[in-house]
Order: C-alpha cells, then sequence, then structure tokens
C-alpha cells in the first residue's frame, strides 16, 4: 500500500479503536472498521503508550455519544466532520438515514478514496478541503435549505495556531445557519465558554486580548456546557471508564 503522512494524534486515535476490544475490555467499545483498517497499514500499536490509547478512546465514545444523541434527534440530518482522516464513525452512528461528508486535507482524501478506507455507501462521501478555514464547504451548505447539520471537529483544532482556530470560527459564524450544531474536542487548545449567564465561546489570543463568538452558545443553554465530559460521564455511568484519562474536554455548542 502507498504511503501518506497523516498526524500521530489521528493515527493513536486509531490504534486506541482498534486495540480497545482486547486492551480496555472494561470500556465496552468495540470498532471492527477500525480493527480492519489498523491491519491494513504499516502501523505498530505497541509504539503507543497505553494511557494515551485509552484517554483518546474515551474521548471518541464522549464525542459518538452526543453525535449519536444529534441524530436521534435529527434523523434525516447532515454531518460534516473536519479533518476526519481514518476516522470509522460513520460505521458506529449511521441510523440508515442521515448523510456524512468527511473533510481532509487532498492528500489525505485522496489516499482514503484510492485504498477505500471508508465505508461502500452513497450516504458516506470523502472531499477535500484545503484547511479548516476553508470557506467553500460552508458555502455549499447555504444550497442545503432547512436541513439539520452537525459540525464535528474531533481533532481537528489540535495544535492549530490561534490566529487559524479564531479564522475558522469568525468565518463559520458569518456563514452557518442558525440551529446549526458543534462538537469539538480541545484539549490541545484554550477555548472556553466563561461560567456567566449567555456566554459564549472565547478564544484567549496572544498578547492578552480574547476573541469572542457571540453567535455560538452552550447546547441547551449555560447549565449544559461548561461542564466538560459531564453529560458522557453520566450517560455511561461509571466513572471507571475514565482511569488514568480524566474526563474527556468536549463541548457541544449552537449557532444563535
Amino acid at each position: 500500500m502507498s504511503s501518506t503522512t497523516v498526524s500521530r494524534d489521528t493515527v493513536l486515535s486509531l490504534v486506541g479503536r482498534a486495540e480497545a476490544r482486547v486492551r480496555f475490555p472494561d470500556l465496552g467499545f468495540a470498532d471492527p472498521w477500525a480493527e480492519a483498517m489498523l491491519a491494513s497499514l504499516d502501523v505498530d500499536p505497541a509504539a503507543f503508550d497505553a494511557r494515551a490509547l485509552r484517554t483518546s478512546t474515551v474521548r471518541t465514545m464522549a464525542v459518538d455519544r452526543l453525535v449519536r444523541d444529534y441524530f436521534e434527534r435529527n434523523p434525516f440530518g447532515l454531518a460534516i466532520a473536519l479533518n476526519a482522516g481514518l476516522c470509522t464513525r460513520f460505521s458506529r452512528i449511521d441510523n440508515g438515514t442521515l448523510r456524512w461528508v468527511e473533510l481532509d486535507p487532498p492528500h489525505v482524501a485522496e489516499f482514503k478514496c484510492a485504498h477505500r478506507l471508508g465505508h461502500a455507501s452513497d450516504r458516506h462521501a470523502v472531499a477535500r478541503s484545503c484547511s479548516i478555514a476553508c470557506t467553500a464547504w460552508m458555502d455549499c451548505l447555504r444550497g442545503a435549505g432547512d436541513v439539520p447539520t452537525l459540525v464535528i471537529a474531533e481533532g481537528a483544532l489540535a495544535r492549530q495556531p490561534p490566529e487559524l482556530v479564531d479564522v475558522f470560527f469568525t468565518r463559520a459564524s458569518l456563514r452557518l445557519a442558525r440551529g446549526t450544531e458543534l462538537i469539538l474536542d480541545h484539549e490541545a487548545s484554550p477555548l472556553r465558554i466563561p461560567p456567566r449567564s449567555r456566554a459564549c465561546l472565547e478564544l484567549p489570543m496572544l498578547g492578552g486580548a480574547v476573541a469572542r463568538y457571540p453567535r455560538l452558545r452552550p447546547f441547551g443553554g449555560d447549565e449544559a456546557a461548561p461542564a466538560l465530559g459531564r453529560a458522557p460521564r453520566g450517560a455511561s455511568g461509571a466513572p471507571r471508564l475514565f482511569q488514568g484519562g480524566g474526563a474527556p474536554s468536549v463541548l457541544h455548542l449552537r449557532f444563535e
């Protein structure tokens, strides 16, 4: 198989999902698609730290729960997965009616298509995107009418410069429709929602400035968000899932 370059975090997430059934049976997580994908790639699972793999898998489970809940509310909705990489979430979430688009850098998208690292469904597509701040897909959504839309940015903002993250949120705020939901993890980002009434998403910048995005508010009201990991922890009913990793840093937002 020809090679391409993806981030170590992306590979770590794949290894965690593929190894979870054997290495972390207490999580109750299994991903046959990830297992098959890992077997087809030249990757040594032993090269990854077990704690990091577990933390990544728990975060994936937290995002899965929120995404699954979205499509229970919007069974015919559309998901846009930014910088999806070696993602297998479609196989875990698919309800038979949702639509799923993965946006990747050109070389990753071409690699996935060439080697069929995806799912054979006309409701699942892989497309190219030059960066997280690309506006082409945002503009395309303007023609989608009232189709409920969820944007998933698991890992997409990791290690991105604050200036680029600011451009992404600014452009998305100008283009995405009211009611569009956004699920993101921010372990490697200073994103925050202050604990005050009607607080919006904020991003501290260099020099002490703070960028604010008034349209991005916690989904479900101020009481829901900034308790990072509260909903996933409550849903599992088993704090043992978080042993060695802590609650995942996940935000669920909505454009108002």
